[in-house]
């Protein structure tokens, strides 16, 4: 099954970000347009290119306030983060809190790219990396013990 929901490297951890009903609703109220028209604007001037994403902002449609939005509202749909080894939890007033301290004063490129990757996941969906399982380490022959007594060294 597809997944809509994403976890993410942001601001000071990896969070998790969900665009709910609830924060699509509030998205499409705040913006007042739909979720496939900020979609669009959001994904316009968006390409892929050997698997690494590109931005061409002279094609791009969106307004900062679509990516801040769209950011603060998947912080909420998602209520988790991880930060410093320890699980938080996300709520309104900590999603604000964190696109002002760590969207408003940077490149408006970064946005772009959280915004871009959250919106896809809830409108196209995703199929999650499978996880490869360990490889079976090798042996370490310097470890090994044997009943041979090891040889001298060459001189």
């Amino acid at each position: 099954m597809l997944q809509t929901a994403l976890e993410l490297d942001f601001a000071d951890g990896t969070y998790l970000f969900d665009l709910k009903l609830p924060q699509l609703a509030e998205l499409q109220e705040k913006r007042k347009t739909g979720v496939f028209a900020i979609y669009g604007r959001v994904m316009r001037g968006r390409t892929v290119i050997d698997g690494t994403p590109f931005a061409f902002a002279e094609e791009g449609q969106s307004f900062a306030e679509d990516l801040f939005e769209v950011i603060r509202l998947a912080l909420i749909g998602g209520g988790k983060g991880m930060v410093d080894g320890r699980e938080i939890s996300v709520n309104a007033m900590t999603a604000r809190t964190l696109v002002e301290r760590y969207c408003h004063s940077a490149p408006l490129r970064d946005s772009w790219n959280i915004a871009a990757a959250i919106l896809l996941a809830r409108v196209e969906g995703y199929d999650p990396p499978k996880a490869e399982p360990p490889k079976a380490a090798a042996p370490d022959t310097a470890t090994q013990s044997t009943s041979e007594t090891p040889s001298p060294p060459a001189p």
